[in-house]
């Protein structure tokens, strides 16, 4: 099961065949039925072939794109700390990655929701976080909103996960006619993970509250009032 990062000739230059072993690695680590020892182990290996691939893969999209996925998820292994502290690094590499291929979905869809996980901290939470880790990076919902507004451009109607973000900066920004509109291709879309289930029921709960409050359309884009929406 495991794919060894000696049998890998970086000199080779072969840096497709770096991030495709660490892909293969990391969906392996997914496998609900593996403990947590072997999870780890995998993401763990994943980090050391990105590692030793450093000189043959900066500057390369799929390299900045695999080490940030495997840096997010090694450091949500580790600890609450390692994750916050590991948010600028995570960022960067995407940002990276983006530069270089602006077309690959996963990319746009990650930095939207790293911009929307930052935006959505509660000033109690980047409190804590201050006192006892450091303080996060900040950002917005209007920087959320366009990552992930490109990613649905790049597959439009394909990532349950991606349309419902999109409906909830929606909603942080005010704008609830549009936010309905995602809520409901969200909930009308078919659902392949636990992901995908949790972001549905998520969705239908959103849309409930929305109901409530007969707007008209042109306060649905206009208004910022939050009525009390928590996503």
């Amino acid at each position: 099961m495991s794919i060894r990062k000696q049998k890998l000739n970086v000199k080779s230059r072969e840096i497709g065949a770096i991030w495709r072993a660490v892909k293969a690695l990391y969906n392996l680590s997914l496998n609900p039925e593996l403990s947590e020892d072997v999870r780890k182990a995998m993401i763990q290996e994943s980090y050391e072939i990105l590692m030793n691939a450093a000189p043959v893969g900066e500057g390369k999209p799929y390299y900045h794109k695999w080490l940030a996925i495997i840096l997010n998820a090694r450091n949500g292994m580790d600890s609450l700390e390692s994750k916050v502290i590991g948010y600028p690094e995570v960022r960067d590499h995407l940002k990276l990655a983006c530069q270089t291929n602006p077309k690959d979905f996963t990319i746009q869809h990650m930095l939207g929701k790293w911009h929307y996980e930052m935006a959505n901290l509660t000033w109690f939470q980047r409190f804590l976080a201050r006192y006892f880790f450091e303080e996060p990076p900040k950002s917005n919902f209007e920087e959320a909103y366009k990552y992930l507004n490109k990613a649905e451009e790049l597959l439009p109607r394909t990532y349950l996960p991606n349309v419902f973000l999109l409906g909830c900066a929606c909603i942080h920004l005010g704008q609830y006619y549009r936010a309905k509109y995602y809520l409901n291709m969200a909930i009308n879309l078919p659902t392949h993970s636990d992901c995908d289930k949790c972001c549905s029921t998520n969705a239908k709960r959103l849309l409930a509250k929305l109901e409530k409050y007969d707007l008209g359309k042109d306060l649905l884009y206009e208004s910022y009032h939050n009525f009390g929406f928590t996503s």
